[in-house]
């Protein structure tokens, strides 16, 4: 590579550069100054190759300033980086040899700054991390998209839009189009030229901000106060593009054009719709089961629901949680078969409480039994072998149906998890009390508790109770983080993949080491905040929400979440079609180049979750 460095680009412009680009908008003037002091303006011709694969690493990063360049990865796949873009950030995570090959088109400028200024402006000002975690996140979004999207989400938009679209001209006043959307019930009006051209549209916050905000007279014309610029897609756009849009600029909706004309709408209720009105595989066949047998063979097909989720959602969670409630399905039919074995009805409201993976409504493959049972207080003493008959029954069917008794036996069976609400109020009253390293590791399974079957009142109950109690006495979160940090992500002081040697070979163990770690942090910071979500990616979300994270920093985690989750998916997908018991162990070796990078920037946004955890509750770990 031949290159010069001299300064044709004036700081200023650099500055102007870099806050206009996706990367970096919005950090303070000041980071974004040393940024650019730390660096040097590097100027390569056209036809020149940055890198190409198998050359060292240069022990720097690049952002384009001006010009064109292209950058292959192995498997063919082509990026065309935009000015303020970051060229080599996971050789900046891991300092590997390069693997993917990034030629100039034009005459290019670029900012060159060397790794160990950029770590150092990173840990001096939380902007730019957060900066450099949300380019992470949209790279781990960007791979991920390149995977075939197949079934409902591979649809156009054109056939679940909602039309015609209610529209107006745009010198109605604002009084005028208020009425309109009032008359009609309609949360929103489209604002169109004589030519049928779309020009914006009106929402109730847009008017309101016009009238209360502004200043703006209720008289005033739409097009001068209340008009705003939606975002657009095209008829054929992929329902998952779509989807990716609204989540990307946290939007509603979004109105569909053709030829500059406003032909429809569609929302994440509209997407959400077209997904539950094509059910999974058993949705319909596992409420008819009449034995328990019956339910294994449909336990036995969970591989076939998993398969189908997973090319059917763009969102690996959203896989995962389509998974979980077929799991879920089962179970409740498993249930509804071990009462009807009971010679006589219940004897009092209870509720059959799942915990875990199963709480979250995030299981993958081949959970175990988590489980207990909340009765009401009004049980009488003479009612309880029923339950403990009943218990019993229902956790071996669960096992005959796929469900493998908990080696923890945390399970309804066991007394410790079978009690009124008002001793279940009172365990939960001593373990925050007087908290322990035994009731630190029960709590972090415990915890994650919703409702199998019955009275759902119960189960709200003990949350509100749970959440009140951890609120008053958060030292039991402490010692959570530290059952925790038993588990390290997998990656080293450098940034580079850290195995483990197994049997299996070397390997990572995608849970222990990276989901278990993020579902951990997000319960911990949930229950410190009183955030009352089960979900991994709700309770992070609802930290944003509170202040208690920035969206950059929750949105890369979230994305090295769904990262893993895909990962691990599908190689348990993989192994139940060879007839080999699904794991959580992956070995890097047999990933493609471009796998190995976005697990190893998952690991990373790991990393720093659980440095944030521990550094939040004062775990220092050596």
């Amino acid at each position: 590579m031949s290159v010069h460095t001299q300064a044709i680009i004036e700081a200023r412009e650099i500055h102007d550069i870099l806050a206009a680009s996706s990367v970096f908008r919005g950090l303070p003037e000041v980071v974004i100054n040393e940024l650019i002091q730390s660096g040097e303006v590097t100027t390569l011709g056209p036809e020149m190759d940055l890198f190409r694969p198998g050359d060292a690493y240069q022990g720097r990063i690049y952002v384009l300033l001006r010009g064109a360049l292209i950058q292959r990865y192995p498997g063919g796949h082509v990026s065309r980086p935009q000015p303020g873009h970051i060229i080599g950030l996971a050789n900046y995570l891991d300092h590997a040899d390069y693997s993917s090959h990034v030629r100039t088109i034009t005459r290019c400028e670029l900012l060159t700054v060397h790794t160990d200024k950029l770590q150092a402006a990173e840990d001096k000002h939380p902007e730019l991390f957060n900066a450099v975690q949300g380019f992470i996140a949209k790279k781990l979004r960007a791979q991920r998209s390149e995977r075939g999207i197949t079934g409902v989400l591979a649809q156009p938009v054109s056939l679940f839009m909602k039309t015609p679209l209610a529209s107006c001209n745009p010198h109605i006043s604002i009084r005028e189009a208020f009425k309109i959307m009032d008359g009609q019930h309609i949360g929103s009006l489209v604002v169109k030229d004589q030519n049928e051209q779309l020009i914006g549209v009106l929402t109730y916050h847009g008017l309101a901000k016009a009238v209360f905000v502004q200043g703006s007279s209720t008289d005033e014309s739409v097009s001068k106060a209340a008009c705003e610029k939606p975002k657009t897609v095209s008829p054929d756009t992929p329902l998952w593009r779509v989807e990716n849009k609204l989540k990307q600029y946290g939007l509603k909706y979004l109105i569909v054009c053709e030829n500059g004309q406003a032909i429809g709408m569609v929302s994440q209720t509209d997407i959400l719709r077209a997904l539950t009105s094509h059910p999974g595989l058993l949705t319909n066949q596992i409420p008819e089961a009449k034995t328990i047998e019956e339910l294994r063979k449909h336990y036995n097909r969970l591989d076939q629901v998993a398969t189908e989720a997973r090319e059917g959602h763009h969102r690996p969670s959203a896989a995962v949680r389509v998974l979980s409630e077929t799991h879920l399905a089962i179970q409740r039919r498993v249930i509804e078969l071990t009462l009807q074995e009971m010679s006589d009805a219940a004897p009092s409201a209870y509720a059959i409480l799942i915990m875990g993976s199963g709480g979250r409504r995030e299981m993958l493959l081949n959970p175990d039994q988590d489980n207990g049972i909340i009765l009401a207080d009004e049980t009488p003493d003479d009612a309880l072998p029923w339950f403990e008959e009943f218990c019993k029954r229902m956790n071996e069917n669960l096992d005959r149906a796929g469900y493998i008794l908990c080696p923890g036996d945390i399970m309804a069976r066991n007394t410790m998890y079978r009690k009124r609400l008002a001793d279940w109020k009172k365990q939960i009253d001593q373990i925050t009390n007087r908290p322990n390293e035994k009731a630190a590791r029960w709590s972090n399974v415990v915890f994650d508790f919703g409702t199998l079957y019955g009275d759902e009142t119960l189960t709200s109950s003990l949350r509100r109770h749970v959440l009140k109690a951890v609120q008053e006495k958060p030292q039991l979160l402490h010692l959570m983080t530290e059952h925790d940090a038993e588990g390290k992500p997998a990656i080293d002081f450098f940034n580079r993949l850290r195995t483990t040697h197994s049997k299996q070979g070397n390997i990572v163990d995608i849970k222990r080491n990276g989901l278990r770690i993020i579902a951990d942090a997000a319960r911990i910071f949930a229950l410190q905040s009183g955030i009352a979500a089960r979900s991994t990616p709700d309770r992070l979300n609802a930290l944003v929400h509170l202040g208690k994270f920035s969206s950059d920093f929750v949105t890369a985690v979230i994305e090295a979440y769904e990262e893993l989750l895909d990962l691990l998916l599908e190689h348990q997908i993989e192994q139940a079609k060879v007839h080999i018991e699904p794991d959580k162990f992956i070995d890097p070796k047999q990933l493609t180049d471009q796998g190995r990078n976005a697990l190893q920037m998952a690991m990373r946004s790991v990393k720093r979750l659980q440095d944030s955890l521990q550094k939040e509750f004062g775990t220092e770990i050596f």
